[in-house]
């Protein structure tokens, strides 16, 4: 939410991917509401103050803001999975076949 948000981000909105650009000022009130899983901010120290305490006031899961200009890894999320191969002796060939 930001004066000119969808036009700074016409290069990424549209084509699929999770992400939401709104023009205009953002509302702290609102921004309790939303349902976002990273916030992104770009500010003032103060303002950043405002908005972590908003985000950190919300009830539900831990919401990251990040405000590094360049830092694509902070809006991933990674997931995993993990086999446990110790009861084949550490052979997946072996947990494969059975």
């Amino acid at each position: 939410v930001a004066p000119g948000a969808p036009a700074a981000l016409s290069a990424l909105t549209g084509k699929g991917l999770p992400l939401a650009a709104i023009d205009g000022r953002p509302d702290p009130v609102e921004a309790r509401s939303l349902r976002v899983d990273v916030v992104a901010f770009s500010g003032t120290p103060e303002a950043a103050r405002i908005v972590r305490k908003v985000i950190a006031d919300r009830a539900g899961p831990i919401v990251p803001l990040v405000s590094e200009v360049l830092n694509p890894a902070a809006y991933a999320h990674e997931r995993a999975v993990c086999v446990d191969t110790t009861a084949a002796g550490g052979n997946a060939s072996l947990l494969a076949a059975a």
